[in-house]
């Protein structure tokens, strides 16, 4: 019977959706009474086998619980098919330990059990990645340098509490078997620790959409393995505390998640990961000089260095590239706060600072200004979007009749401003104006619908001798206007001016 199951942001059967929550629970309990055993300690009668039965049975829940979650849904399917499967061949590995090498007055140095528990960290490892690559679409080039910069450094701090306490003494002497057992472990705990770190800081170091108890987890792993071979924790730590991870990769295999498009990084965590790791740097190195030499984690700190540095590069290369595009859209701003944006022509703000230009230059200059005759019959009979077409064939005609240096704007409406500079006298302001007029009125103007209209404007014109305000300059020239428009339009009226 199938139903309405959603653990996992898809349907799912509903006897999946039990199954999966009934071994999550299981696993919860077989951890709560492991890690209780753990911290009862001594008080609890035996050698420990209870505790070690109850940590291989939880991993085995666990595993179930990852199995049964790639069996009722395609979602992600390989990934907790992969991660199941390091979970059934840890929990086979305490198994065989438990029936056979326990029996044994000393451990072998690699066991059929060690294959088991090894198989763990690539299977595991690409796990993650699958799990990456289905969550996320898009992840920004600097997070991945951030997710090396991080997998690094935290291997090499790894590297330097971990490998030089467990690396067998006098390696020169170490077969080469005692080597692979010696490092096979703290290696795969490394790369490990080294990929969720990663994992973190391309995410945008947040531990929604499905990650928080699968990270939890799989840190966990590394970090109480690393205490273990260490020796800085007992067995009895270990078998409390691994079925607490066994319980948040059964949790995070029935969580709800969700896909990201893109990872967004902005705020204090775009420096957090790389300033953390320049301390890290820093402290491993110190370490190396002032204490023993790790040449795993000298080699770990020296990648993460070089990478910060190249992100380092790429925070420079961005912070410029955005200064490029802000320029540009500064640019395109100020060119749009000068732009009339029907006709592409100046408008009254980019037609003042033309005009104060030629007024510091304290040189004559003429005025046009030019109105469409009976704008609003064209309006009122083609429409609004035929005004718009007469508005632009007349602001394009009226360019191509002056000088390139002049200035054509518009002035409002259907009314248009001409700045002509370095006009000698009233005579050349007179000839000009008439070219202007009759450049609009040459031809019939076409219409979006296809038809033609005939277009006439009237023309003022003032010359001014001692170019004066701006203001002073229009009314002068709205005066001719009037004056072309009373005299029965289709014309151009003139004037030499002074101010007072």
């Amino acid at each position: 019977m199938t139903g309405a199951g959603r653990l996992v942001g898809v349907d799912v059967p509903r006897w999946g959706a039990r199954v999966g929550a009934s071994l999550v629970v299981l696993t919860a309990t077989l951890a709560f009474a492991a890690a209780l055993g753990a911290l009862l300690g001594p008080r609890v009668p035996g050698d420990g086998t209870g505790q070690y039965v109850l940590y291989t049975v939880s991993v085995l829940v666990a595993s179930a619980a990852c199995l049964c979650r790639a069996v009722t849904t395609p979602l992600e399917r390989p990934a907790w098919a992969l991660l199941g499967t390091a979970l059934l061949l840890w929990a086979l590995g305490n198994v065989y330990s438990l029936m056979w090498l326990r029996q044994l007055d000393s451990y072998p140095l690699l066991s059929w059990a060690d294959a088991a528990w090894l198989a763990w960290y690539p299977l595991v490892g690409a796990a993650l990645v699958l799990l990456l690559r289905s969550r996320i679409s898009a992840v920004p080039r600097n997070l991945w340098f951030d997710g090396v910069v991080v997998g690094c450094a935290t291997g090499a701090v790894y590297a330097a509490v971990v490998i030089g306490v467990y690396l067998p003494g006098g390696v020169a002497s170490v077969s080469g078997l005692d080597l692979v057992a010696a490092f096979s472990y703290p290696a795969g705990d490394i790369v490990l620790l080294a990929m969720v770190t990663s994992v973190l800081a391309v995410h945008g170091w947040r531990l929604h959409g499905g990650w928080g108890w699968l990270v939890a987890g799989l840190a966990g792993s590394a970090i109480i393995d690393g205490a273990y071979l260490s020796a800085q924790s007992s067995d009895r730590v270990l078998f409390g505390v691994w079925p607490l991870v066994s319980l948040a990769l059964a949790r995070s295999a029935w969580q709800s998640v969700r896909q990201v498009e893109q990872v967004r990084v902005t705020g204090w965590r775009m420096f957090a990961a790389p300033a953390c790791c320049a301390l890290v740097v820093l402290a491993v190195l110190l370490h190396a000089v002032y204490g023993d030499s790790n040449p795993v984690a000298i080699v770990l700190v020296t990648v993460s260095y070089l990478a910060l540095v190249a992100r380092v590069g790429l925070l420079f290369a961005d912070v410029r590239r955005a200064q490029v595009r802000l320029e540009a859209a500064r640019a395109a701003a100020d060119q749009l706060s000068r732009t009339d944006p029907l006709t592409g022509a100046a408008n009254r703000r980019a037609f003042g600072e033309a005009f104060d230009g030629v007024r510091r230059d304290q040189s004559c200059a003429g005025i046009l200004l030019v109105d469409i005759d009976h704008f609003k019959q064209i309006n009122d009979r083609y429409g609004h979007d035929a005004g718009d077409a007469v508005i632009v064939t007349v602001i394009r005609r009226m360019g191509a009749a002056v000088r390139r240096d002049d200035v054509v704007g518009r002035w409002g409406g259907e009314e248009f401003c001409v700045l002509l500079d370095a006009i000698p006298d009233a005579e050349v302001l007179r000839v000009v104006a008439e070219k202007v007029r009759t450049a609009v009125c040459g031809d019939p103007v076409p219409l979006p619908d296809g038809s033609t209209v005939d277009v006439t404007v009237s023309v003022g014109a003032v010359l001014l001798d001692h170019v004066t305000t701006l203001d002073f300059a229009i009314g002068a020239a709205d005066e001719q206007l009037y004056a072309a428009k009373r005299g029965g339009r289709n014309q151009v009226r003139s004037a030499v001016v002074a101010p007072d």
